[in-house]
């Protein structure tokens, strides 16, 4: 599963530019860390407070990464709207 997974990540950056690899890798890192910080604080290992400036901080990581690749505020929006039931 991992393998197919990482295949067919490679496949798609395969032909992007170096900029746009590396902000791929990066929001992918602080989306998993958004994830992991999540149920961190689900499970009180995180104080609430610490948990509040720790997923600011991935969040907007995320944002600087999804400008980076060359997405706009607008093909976000549409994305997320789409995506929407």
């Amino acid at each position: 599963m991992s393998r197919e997974i990482y295949r067919r990540f490679y496949e798609e950056v395969s032909d992007m530019d170096i900029t746009k690899k590396v902000a791929k890798m990066r929001f992918i890192y602080h989306s998993n860390m958004l994830d992991v910080c999540n149920i961190a604080n689900q499970l009180g290992i995180l104080k609430d407070d610490k948990a509040e400036k720790v997923m600011k901080h991935h969040t907007m990581q995320c944002f600087d990464c999804i400008d980076r690749m060359g997405y706009s505020e607008s093909d976000c929006k549409k994305y997320i709207s789409e995506q929407a039931p």
